[in-house]
């Protein structure tokens, strides 16, 4: 809620079109307007820090991260361009579980212990080789849950700006975000609905 108050950039109507406007980009397979879509997303949902892949083509690097403090960090692998035939394998699984590491080099810190990695796909299916080399903590969503996120912390923010966002306690605004679903606490179990770091038998 700290967050979203310090948002002045986002106060204006047309700064926060701008940023609604992204969600086009969770509807494509290119790359890049999805990724802009992801860091978005985290910004709207409150992250402290919300920022994505430099686009110089490394595998190595998350396609959007969202640092919330020292709660949490949640790093997205995007698999947005894929079909939704076939079925997600050990190597998506591997790239996506290593993305942590990744960001702790990169902030300088150890993740917090409720971070999470994020494999977003439209495939249908996993591989049993990818339940067997993920690592803990990496979950398995598709585009429509990404969506449906982003449209839930849009009504929240609508919500919230109707009431006056500028001149709201942080008690008002979470009171608002509670009512829409939009805290973290509440979003958060959509995205770890499908743990790849276990079989799903156990």
């Amino acid at each position: 809620m700290n967050t979203i108050l310090a948002a002045k950039d986002l106060w204006s109507p047309e700064a926060f079109q701008a940023a609604l406007s992204t969600r086009a980009g969770l509807q494509q397979t290119d790359p890049d307007p999805y990724e802009d879509g992801l860091v978005h997303l985290g910004r709207l949902a409150g992250a402290s820090k919300s920022y994505g892949d430099p686009r110089d083509g490394s595998a190595a690097k998350p396609d959007a991260v969202w640092v919330f403090y020292s709660a949490r960090w949640i790093i997205w692998e995007a698999k947005n361009q894929a079909t939704e035939t076939g079925e997600i394998g050990a190597d998506q699984a591997r790239q996506a579980g290593g993305h942590r590491r990744t960001t702790e080099k990169a902030e300088g810190a150890v993740a917090p212990g409720d971070s999470i990695c994020v494999l977003a796909s439209p495939k249908k299916k996993v591989n049993d080789g990818a339940y067997n080399v993920a690592e803990e903590n990496l979950y398995w969503v598709r585009p429509p849950q990404v969506l449906a996120l982003f449209d839930t912390l849009t009504r929240a923010w609508q919500d919230a700006r109707a009431r006056g966002l500028e001149t709201m306690s942080l008690t008002e605004l979470a009171a608002v975000f509670r009512e829409h679903q939009a805290l973290p606490s509440q979003w958060l179990p959509t995205l770890r609905q499908h743990p790849l770091w276990r079989t799903p038998e156990e």
